[in-house]
């Protein structure tokens, strides 16, 4: 009798236990998405930083050329895509207001270091050499890169890039990706937008381009011309996953990263995902 008692106590100890860690228990870090692996991670947990972000309004920095992850709306003119879903979901769970500032990808390096926008977020690859200047989040979106070829030149393997001409938009990884590992056996043309870059590559001006596999996918799934079509290798996969792009040492980073966490768990994640990438189910 008296061990059944204990049995029944031990059980409701442990009931509520489970509910005080499902308010407030600690979410892991996932060490193999870690975003800056400089920085020391805090142990915070989601009830500390629900609404701890009240009152406070930030500016966040945006591109409008990162279909699907963040791109004007040709009617409406207001900016759209799986980032601008993403950051009101945070804002929503941290409390904070936010306007956004729209500049090309090449101009958010410059606007973040010069204190004019407090982040940036439009598929920003964590890069080594952004790393060394910026902070950044843990990993929201797992990327590679593509190659995307004028289908009059009858390129179909990577081999068959040398001595073409590649172009690429000015301040992104790609463009990094291809003066580092293509520019001996190739002419980069550098481009200020990736709208220009796909014109060119349209008209035969160019031979390809590299860019961002869910993009790639994006703009074959919504082109109508048959001038463009994308290889299937995927490139550089250790550099091209996003993450939300910060100053060094700036105290939101955690907090960013288990609201993070937060929105996956709910099922937030997810459904901005399925709304702007597709379900794995359609893949």
């Amino acid at each position: 009798m008296r061990n059944h008692i204990m049995k029944k106590l031990l059980l409701i100890c442990m009931m509520i236990c489970l509910v005080f860690c499902l308010g407030g228990c600690n979410f892991p870090w996932d060490k193999e998405k870690t975003g800056d692996k400089n920085v020391r991670k805090e142990n915070i947990t989601a009830s500390e930083v629900k609404d701890s972000m009240k009152g406070k309004q930030l500016i966040i920095g945006v591109s409008d050329g990162m279909a699907p992850f963040s791109v004007r709306d040709e009617k409406t003119k207001e900016m759209k895509g799986f980032d601008i879903d993403l950051i009101k979901g945070i804002s929503e769970y941290l409390g904070f207001e936010y306007k956004l500032r729209v500049a090309p990808m090449r101009e958010l390096t410059d606007l973040l270091r010069e204190k004019k926008i407090d982040l940036a977020i439009s598929g920003i690859c964590i890069t080594d050499s952004r790393q060394k200047e910026f902070q950044f989040s843990d990993v929201y979106f797992e990327n590679t890169l593509k190659v995307m070829v004028n289908t009059d030149k009858n390129i179909t393997d990577r081999k068959e890039l040398e001595g073409k001409t590649i172009g690429v938009e000015e301040g992104t990884s790609n463009a990094e990706y291809a003066q580092t590992n293509l520019s001996e056996e190739n002419k980069i043309k550098v481009y200020p937008s990736m709208d220009k870059v796909f014109k060119d590559l349209e008209k035969g001006k160019i031979d390809a381009t590299v860019y961002d596999a869910t993009g790639v996918d994006y703009f074959m799934a919504n082109y109508k011309g048959d001038k463009i079509s994308a290889l299937d290798e995927k490139l550089n996969s250790a550099e091209s996953n996003y993450g939300i792009m910060f100053r060094k040492k700036d105290p939101s980073v955690g907090k960013f990263n288990v609201t993070l966490q937060v929105l996956n768990t709910e099922g937030t994640y997810q459904t901005i995902k399925n709304e702007w990438i597709g379900s794995e189910d359609e893949d």
